[in-house]
């Protein structure tokens, strides 16, 4: 039987104890909110985040996003609180349009499921600057897991 979920809080909380000694906390990715289909994030500037001109790199923004993606979508697939690699949503494809870029301040990453399908999920996300100024846009295709039937546990354990 699945664990019930648990409240977005401790499942924050699990998930950054998850993160720690990942590139998700290496580049201080903080999961501020999670709920129903949504997640938000957020990322300060510091300069192991830049490219050579002085603004954020866009592979730091694009992992953002998909980190923020990919919060929304283990909410979705797994609330239980126990990080379950069979259960875990792992991007398929990402679609990134990067808008403008600034050197300073905290992004906010805002992620929304807006399909859910039998074996993928397709979420959005936007990435905005202090100034609510869109940054970036992404949107990414993950595989969706469900839990194996009841009687297909009982045999695996």
């Amino acid at each position: 039987m699945t664990p019930p979920a648990v409240t977005p809080e401790e499942f924050l909380k699990k998930l950054s104890a998850w993160a720690r000694g990942t590139m998700i906390e290496s580049h201080g990715t903080r999961f501020v909110s999670v709920g129903p289909g949504r997640a938000v994030a957020e990322l300060d500037f510091k300069p192991t985040l830049a490219q050579l001109t002085g603004r954020f790199h866009a592979g730091a923004i694009v992992a953002f996003a998909d980190e923020t993606a990919t919060c929304a979508a283990m909410w979705e697939t797994n609330p239980s609180g126990v990080l379950r690699p069979e259960l875990f949503p792992l991007t398929l494809q990402l679609s990134v349009n990067l808008i403008r870029n600034t050197d300073q301040g905290t992004l906010t990453a805002e992620a929304q499921i807006v399909h859910r399908g039998r074996t993928t999920l397709v979420v959005e996300v936007q990435v905005f600057d202090d100034r609510r100024r869109l940054i970036a846009k992404l949107a990414a295709t993950q595989l969706a897991p469900a839990a194996p039937p009841a009687e297909a546990r009982s045999r695996e354990g």
